[in-house]
């Protein structure tokens, strides 16, 4: 579910990106990436509050926020926070988080571990899901959020302060204030006149803004896929990502007609 998480392990181990409790969150970002469909704002770990717990206590938290968040109307990767949880070694993992009256399991990233010296540890490396509107809440509030074992016999609680979300928002707003228009609009407001099905008219309009080299990619890939999608078209290009959308939405008589009117072009 979270594809954005190879080398998290190292991210969350590194102590000098990581935030405390009682940061001014000035320079809470770590990452800023643009996507051609979204945003992705990655905030520095950060090591939570420990509230009262049951059954046991954590010796270390370490969380980080990924937030994403879509410039076009397609569906985008869900935010996350993920999560390196070390605490005495006991006979139970902890599977599931729950928030803001709502428990979910969790995914691990990367393999439990183990250490001994005069004592010895487990750690978790886990992600769980955020939604934004929880992002938003948290921003005022704070984030508290409590893993559950899988006994039921241990609960550990976190409390992330609100300033840390808060300074992803800020930086939500800088970027979506950057994003050009065009990718922000939905894609069914480009309005193009035209008796056509939407998904041939879009497809028409979408060809016309490419560049040939993008042009002769899209035919190639749609005369593969006349019949059903059986590869997807990948392309850090707009128009590309565009083409590719209208044509696995058209039914298959308006491929006909987008694949006919490629031949006359």
């Amino acid at each position: 579910m979270y594809k954005r998480i190879l080398g998290l392990s190292v991210v969350l181990l590194s102590g000098c990106s990581t935030l405390s409790s009682d940061d001014d969150f000035s320079d809470a970002i770590n990452e800023v990436e643009k996507k051609s469909i979204y945003v992705s704002i990655e905030a520095k770990s950060i090591n939570p509050i420990e509230n009262e717990g049951v059954g046991a206590n954590a010796m270390r938290n370490t969380s980080q926020l990924t937030a994403n968040y879509a410039t076009t109307s397609r569906a985008v990767p869900e935010s996350y926070v993920a999560v390196e949880l070390s605490y005495f070694k006991a006979s139970y993992a902890y599977d599931s988080v729950s928030f803001n009256g709502t428990e979910t399991d969790i995914t691990a990233y990367s393999p439990s571990t183990e250490s001994c010296s005069e004592h010895c540890t487990s750690t978790q490396y886990f992600t769980f899901p955020i939604d934004n509107k929880d992002i938003e809440l948290s921003a005022k509030n704070g984030l508290t959020y409590d893993v559950h074992a899988t006994n039921g016999t241990s609960k550990l609680s976190f409390t992330i302060p609100a300033g840390y979300f808060q300074a992803v928002l800020d930086e939500k707003a800088l970027q979506l204030e950057h994003t050009p228009l065009a990718v922000q609009q939905p894609v069914a407001e480009v309005k193009v006149e035209s008796k056509d099905s939407k998904s041939v008219e879009m497809s028409k309009y979408w060809f016309d803004e490419a560049t040939v080299a993008e042009q002769e990619q899209f035919t190639e890939w749609a005369f593969a896929n006349r019949k059903s999608i059986s590869t997807q078209l990948k392309s850090d290009s707009k128009s590309v990502e565009m083409l590719s959308y209208w044509y696995e939405k058209a039914s298959t008589e308006d491929r006909a007609q987008i694949l006919t009117w490629l031949l006359n072009k």
